[in-house]
């Protein structure tokens, strides 16, 4: 507001200047002719500032309006987030109230039982008055469940907390001499026993959503991306492994499509690793195409080597395959007429598909893969997680 006042001002301050010299000059007797030239020059140079002026405030508005926009965005995601964990914590207490009721009115269900004499035993209760009724023995309550290990504490305290430590695998990509991506893993530290890294969810673990789970992984990648953390980039993306649970939790995936509409250019350095089975699905297709649209790229995992299945795979945005080590070289038992691991590079290859080999055990191993053609592998013998400090 200042600046815009000081601007009148100024250009007052010129139209005065202006007229004060037009009047000296017709007070002279200046021609006519210089007078109006003198009035066409003054009056330019006012509209040159004028235009000036505007389109700078034109500019200043136009960056106002977007970081607004970004900030109500940044807003909506994160009341998106905390209505989620709302949800969550008011399911979990629902639960808690239950369980409390349940544990309450057990001992007083006992209590009438024993009290409450049955109708054939209406003649005996006369008899019976003069000595101690003996109750039926109270029944143990059932055995509670073997307590959670320390490792799934750590888990549920990290999912409730929204607040994870990542460990990054690399992908040796030995063609290009570095890494050709990484593989994302949970850092869980249990208050006892040795730290662990986590990938996937495999088992059930009380009070954890496996989608709460996987939308904190991405969740955690894009922040690690944004902050600059590791030697991320397009060209050595983050693997980040999900299932149908996330697929199928519309508040979770809202919460994860919104994190990467708030910052478009980190899609490009994740990369979805779901099994083949999901992507051979028309379930998810229409998620599959939100991700694809915001530039989040698609990996099959476990793929089979069905040339049919492939196109299926490539159909549904899948730019990678993630076949174990021990598939490609023709050591893990198949069905009659799969193909050999040389079968399956070229297939991939023809299909422009990158394969990634899983679970490389030796440095043996990695030799004749390369030799097969195959420029990125992984694998705890080659390269174990390692954590991401912050």
């Amino acid at each position: 507001m200042q600046r815009i006042l000081l601007a009148i001002g100024g250009a007052a301050a010129f139209c005065a200047g202006v007229t004060f010299l037009l009047q000296i000059a017709i007070a002279r007797g200046l021609p006519a002719a210089d007078i109006v030239l003198v009035t066409s020059s003054a009056t330019l140079l006012l509209s040159l500032g004028a235009a000036a002026l505007a389109y700078r405030a034109f500019n200043r508005a136009r960056l106002l309006t977007h970081e607004l926009e970004r900030l109500t965005r940044s807003m909506d995601a994160a009341i998106k987030d905390l209505s989620v964990r709302g949800d969550r914590d008011a399911t979990r207490l629902d639960d808690l109230n239950a369980l409390v009721t349940l544990k309450l009115s057990a001992p007083t269900k006992h209590k009438a039982d024993d009290g409450v004499p049955t109708e054939d035993a209406s003649t005996e209760a006369t008899s019976r008055r003069s000595s101690p009724r003996k109750g039926k023995p109270a029944q143990l309550p059932a055995s509670e469940p073997a307590e959670a290990s320390g490792v799934d504490v750590a888990i549920r305290r990290m999912v409730a907390g929204g607040q994870a430590d990542l460990s990054l695998q690399p992908i040796i990509a030995p063609g290009r001499g570095e890494a050709g991506g990484f593989e994302v893993h949970f850092h869980i530290e249990p208050e006892e026993g040795k730290p662990v890294d986590i990938r996937r969810l495999e088992g059930h673990v009380a009070d954890v959503r496996p989608a709460a789970f996987e939308r904190l992984a991405m969740v955690s990648a894009a922040e690690a991306i944004r902050r600059g953390l590791g030697d991320i980039s397009e060209r050595k993306p983050l693997h980040v492994a999900v299932s149908d649970a996330l697929l199928d939790d519309k508040m979770e995936l809202a919460a994860v499509l919104d994190t990467f509409k708030l910052h478009p250019s980190l899609a490009r350095s994740i990369v979805v690793s779901m099994p083949e089975d999901l992507l051979q699905s028309t379930e998810h297709t229409e998620v599959f195409g939100q991700l694809s649209g915001l530039g989040i790229r698609l990996a099959a995992e476990d793929w089979p080597g069905s040339l049919d299945e492939l196109e299926t795979v490539k159909g549904s945005g899948a730019g990678m395959v993630k076949v174990a080590a021990d598939r490609l070289l023709d050591r893990a038992k198949t069905r009659k007429g799969a193909p050999n691991g040389a079968a399956i590079v070229e297939m991939a290859e023809k299909a422009r598909i990158d394969v990634i080999a899983t679970d490389v055990q030796s440095e043996e191993d990695a030799v004749s893969l390369i030799d097969m053609g195959i420029d990125l592998m992984t694998g705890d013998r080659l390269s174990a997680p390692r954590r991401l400090e912050a």
